[in-house]
């Protein structure tokens, strides 16, 4: 009976954590004890990055030396110690809290503004026996100490009081404290508040964007009880609150402020702390949205707490929608609406009251009848109607357009082994039109036309172009560069070229969402993990899917690989991107394909 007690606490401190998206393929749970020293020895072997975020959260204790202080110093220095082993580790992003910043003795007047360079004194918290505050101190200080002693690239967050959706089945502290906060009692004065998943946000972008560095406080509002009882009232009236807000009802006190300027640096915008506010802060609109790329960016999107107007030919077609309503967030947060790419002012309407705007949509035929009429004309049009109608909305902050690679490399270069091809190189529409590359002239055209549409409106454009995009299915239908992969694992091919320039699908939804969100973003971005040769595609099909029978093709085409050029991943990697190995992402094509029944091995 003890064991099977054991056994449900154990599943109520994994549950939600198993329960993820690949959690099956890529989370390992791991035993460990905090303040046992060399044990993440062996759990940090062979990690890149290692986010230390456990520490005791108590407030009061007999004795807060011991239960409080030395705990949380000891903590994270064995993390670190354990970290110091190992080479391949590159960063370590760790969470303070803004209790190290703060609490100093310094005036906390209105005219005010806190930023990264304030440290809390922790002479000034044991005096007034503020425990957490000076453990959260102590701790930080001994990190600071310990990663400069040993030569560690280490990034420190000090969020603010978290408060947002829990994932986690068990109360926390500061959710126990809203949840007093609904009987009215007032647990402080004053709250620093941060949404959760901006807080998790700030640890990846801390860690993949190279330039990141130091300390970055995390603070959406400095907020007090008083309007916290009112809110609490006006959104859930049903609590019985308006006494109590009767009763503190006063003009609120101007207070001091805590800077954003570094935090924003990492690309975030903060969710408001009022969670009425939070539909109506971030609204985006997602061209073509059942497409591949499309539908993972509509699912990052609502996973950031998005709101998101998609547009589709048909929003009563399942095949084309029916993935996109079965995404977590969607019922709340998704607008399904038809739009006709090449419909003059269609998108009007649309993209009204939206923040952002990802055009995605665009025509994938690599032979045609008429080229022109077919292929050139509708890319050119329907890139310019989305574009006039976002020039219409003052709101809209930026434009993200999904153009290609094959808009960057066809202009008749030499393209030998010592080439590195970057953002500075454009496709020349008469090579490809010369050389009858529809597909090619028609990206290349569409995006000549949309950079000069936005010059000349002043508008915010960032372009990304991506490779031969692979990675798992969210659409049930095959698109183009999956029928590909599905020709490859017949050892055909049907593209018209035996060089792919391979990239992850969420690699490149993820790049759009950086891209918008990273104010510092602009241009375009070539997105290419690796330009990779067919006959090597099909060297590592026979190895991961030796069922497919693919040994004879690849004899066929066994030869010595030829050195081919590269394209720049430099500026991909300022929007914090580290690419998926194509190889990974060639399993992911075909486990998906495996899985929606267009492939049986």
């Amino acid at each position: 009976m003890v064991c099977l007690n054991m056994q449900q606490m154990i599943q109520k401190k994994t549950q939600h954590l198993l329960a993820l998206d690949g959690a099956k393929e890529r989370l390992h749970l791991l035993k460990a004890e905090l303040l046992e020293e060399g044990c993440f020895d062996s759990i940090v072997d062979g990690c890149h990055g290692v986010f230390h975020t456990a520490s005791p959260v108590i407030f009061s204790a007999t004795d807060p030396q011991a239960e409080i202080i030395d705990p949380a110093i000891k903590g994270t220095l064995n993390v670190l110690k354990s970290c110091a082993k190992v080479p391949s580790i590159k960063r370590v992003v760790m969470t303070a809290s803004v209790a190290s910043v703060l609490y100093n003795g310094k005036p906390m007047t209105p005219d005010v503004v806190v930023d990264e360079t304030w440290f809390s004194d922790s002479r000034f918290c044991k005096e007034n026996k503020l425990w957490y505050m000076a453990s959260k101190t102590l701790a930080e200080e001994a990190a600071w100490r310990f990663a400069e002693d040993n030569m560690i690239n280490l990034v420190v967050l000090n969020p603010g009081f978290v408060i947002g959706p829990l994932l986690q089945p068990a109360l926390n502290s500061t959710s126990e404290i809203i949840l007093a906060l609904t009987k009215g009692e007032c647990t402080s004065p004053d709250f620093w508040f941060v949404d959760v998943r901006d807080v998790a946000y700030a640890h990846i972008q801390a860690f993949e964007i190279p330039s990141a560095t130091g300390r970055y406080c995390l603070v959406q509002r400095h907020v007090q009880f008083p309007e916290i009882l009112k809110t609490l009232n006006e959104l859930y009236p049903t609590l019985g609150l308006k006494e109590k807000f009767e009763d503190h009802e006063k003009p609120l006190e101007r207070v001091f402020q805590i800077s954003q300027e570094k935090s924003k640096s990492l690309g975030l915008s903060f969710i408001p702390w009022e969670v009425k506010m939070n539909a109506a802060e971030k609204v985006v609109c997602v061209t073509g949205a059942s497409g591949y790329v499309a539908s993972w960016l509509v699912k990052l999107l609502l996973q950031r707490g998005y709101t998101v107007k998609a547009t589709v030919r048909d929003p009563n077609d399942p095949k084309k929608t029916q993935h996109l309503l079965a995404l977590n967030g969607a019922k709340e947060r998704l607008h399904l609406l038809k739009a006709e790419l090449l419909e003059e002012g269609c998108f009007d309407s649309i993209v009204d009251g939206c923040h952002g705007v990802f055009h995605t949509a665009s025509p994938v035929i690599f032979s045609a009848t008429d080229p022109q009429a077919e292929l050139i004309d509708p890319a050119i049009k329907g890139t310019l109607n989305v574009l006039k109608s976002c020039a219409k909305v003052p709101s809209i902050k930026r434009v993200v357009i999904t153009a290609s690679i094959v808009s960057v490399v066809y202009n008749g270069k030499p393209l030998t082994p010592d080439v590195v091809v970057d953002e500075t190189w454009f496709s020349d529409s008469r090579f490809c039109e010369k050389n009858k590359l529809w597909y090619m002239a028609s990206k290349t055209l569409a995006e000549e036309a949309a950079w000069r549409f936005a010059e000349e409106n002043r508008m915010d454009l960032v372009v990304l172009n991506p490779g031969f995009v692979v990675g798992p299915l969210l659409q049930p239908s095959l698109n183009y560069t999956s029928e590909v992969v599905l020709a490859h694992t017949r050892g055909e091919n049907i593209f018209p070229s035996s060089i792919y320039w391979l990239v992850d699908v969420q690699d490149v939804a993820y790049a759009h969402i950086q891209a918008f969100e990273i104010p510092s973003a602009t241009g375009r971005y070539c997105l290419v993990e690796r330009v990779v040769e067919f006959s090597e595609i099909l060297k590592t099909l026979n190895e991961l899917y030796p069922t497919l029978g693919l040994e004879r093709k690849c004899e066929e085409h066994d030869k010595p690989l030829k050195r081919t050029y590269q394209v720049s991943q430099e500026k991909a990697k300022s929007l914090g991107l580290s690419f998926t190995p194509w190889e990974r992402s060639l399993r992911g094509t075909v486990e998906s394909l495996k899985e929606k029944g267009f492939l049986s091995i």
